[in-house]
């Protein structure tokens, strides 16, 4: 049976470059975005769109949101992690973080082929003149196509969902845990619903080891999304958590290519931030003693498929691959700045500043 639609050619086309990749398939694959659109263009292809409230119309995910209730347990918790989660905003973003929770749980072909089984539903949300899913024999090819989606391993980061409302292209996506302090020093302006770094002070914890920039949106704070979060949310979750390491993910302002992620240069634009700082400190980056700019990239800044080049701390049994001996414990003081662990080393290695536990 031959592909008979431009939208079906163009998905099969996508399909087989995703398909011919070596090893898992994350978000930074440049193959992966044009794959997501052709897909979502499939679903809204003849979809009725007047199911929605007054004065909007419905998209896909208000579809897939009716039908899963009552599809089943699987499809169920999907649509409900969706539904619950803070950071996709739209129809369109929740749609969207749908099918990638779809394409890493491998669910997707399921439900769709539960869908288009569904004769009156599908009757009631798609034209069958001018859909492929409410069509017999393009819908059978789209499910053969879907079928061979399953045997993809996508690894995409489901967290990285607060950009879904406006683009299917993904920024880099950084968890970090600071040391217990009564301050991170980022200073944040509220725009648009995130939380944009606008300056970092110097010595602080969030100075420390470069992790932090100008233009990164933080975009959690200990599990929980900052999203359209209330005015003092982040204090009052330090105040919360006080004492504890400090764990908060960012969305990174620039790519791995070192161009601005776009959503987050126009809330810069609107912020008017001097973009020779953004994607810095505020400060010129340091070069090594030769004075040449190290081009390895530190720990924290590796992607997930980039790991495998490091040497690792863990064998493949999952035990530690060097022994260690503890020696004991030393304060670092409140602020628990980098700086003052190379003092508290020495102090627990000498036998007067040793305290065993």
């Amino acid at each position: 049976m031959s592909v008979s639609h431009p939208l079906l050619k163009i998905f099969k086309a996508t399909l087989l470059e995703l398909y011919n990749q070596d090893g898992k398939i994350y978000d930074t694959n440049l193959r992966l975005v044009p794959f997501c659109r052709t897909l979502e263009d499939i679903l809204r292809l003849g979809l009725n769109t007047n199911h929605g409230h007054w004065f909007s119309k419905s998209d896909y995910w208000t579809m897939f949101h009716k039908f899963c209730e009552k599809a089943g347990p699987g499809p169920y918790h999907l649509m409900k992690y969706v539904k619950d989660n803070q950071k996709a905003c739209s129809e369109q973003g929740r749609g969207r973080l749908f099918l990638r929770a779809c394409l890493v749980k491998k669910d997707l072909a399921s439900i769709i082929r539960k869908l288009r089984d569904d004769q009156p539903f599908l009757e009631m949300w798609y034209d069958p003149s001018s859909s492929i899913l409410n069509n017999d024999i393009l819908s059978e090819i789209f499910l053969s196509l879907l079928a061979e989606v399953q045997k993809i391993p996508f690894s995409l980061y489901l967290k990285n969902a607060s950009f879904l409302d406006d683009t299917w292209e993904m920024a880099e996506y950084r968890d970090y845990e600071f040391v217990p302090c009564e301050v991170l020093g980022v200073h944040l302006r509220y725009i648009n619903t995130h939380l944009v770094v606008t300056a970092i002070d110097p010595e602080s914890v969030a100075a420390e080891d470069g992790k932090v920039h100008i233009g990164d949106v933080m975009d959690e704070l200990y599990t929980e999304s900052l999203r359209g979060a209330k005015r003092g949310r982040v204090r009052d979750l330090f105040q919360l958590y006080k004492g504890m390491p400090v764990y908060v993910s960012f969305i990174k302002v620039r790519l791995p290519d070192g161009q601005i992620y776009r959503p987050i240069s126009r809330l810069l634009r609107q912020l008017d931030l001097d973009l020779a700082l953004v994607g810095s400190q505020g400060k010129c980056a340091s070069d090594d003693q030769d004075g040449q700019v190290s081009s390895r990239k530190p720990a924290h800044a590796l992607l997930q498929e980039e790991e495998q080049d490091e040497i690792p701390v863990h064998g493949p049994d999952g035990k530690a691959e060097f022994t260690v001996v503890y020696r004991g414990a030393y304060p670092l003081g409140e602020d628990g700045r980098v700086d003052r662990i190379h003092d508290s080393i020495e102090n627990v290695t000498s036998d007067r500043g040793r305290r065993k536990e």
